[in-house]
């Protein structure tokens, strides 16, 4: 496990300045933001796109990154990856 020197709640603020995935976290909950994938670019929560079921498909709206994901959002913190 990686440990960092950044709490869990700044690296959420950090993870979440985008407004698209504030809109998402207010309109599903935090089980559903739990789920999205994390940007392997830049380290924030990103959207599931076209082929996610069967490729792992994400898109970042903050960095434009479209491609595959590695991590969801509550796995990645569980194993403290976050910078």
């Amino acid at each position: 496990m990686i440990r960092s020197g950044t709490s869990v709640n700044t690296y959420l603020e950090h993870s979440m300045s985008d407004p698209m995935i504030q809109f998402y976290m207010k309109n599903g909950g935090r089980q559903k933001l739990l789920s999205l994938p994390v940007c392997p670019k830049c380290e924030r929560t990103g959207l599931r796109d076209k082929g996610w079921a069967e490729h792992k498909i994400m898109t970042c709206p903050h960095c434009g990154f479209k491609g595959k994901a590695t991590h969801q959002l509550s796995s990645y913190l569980r194993e403290g990856m976050y910078r």
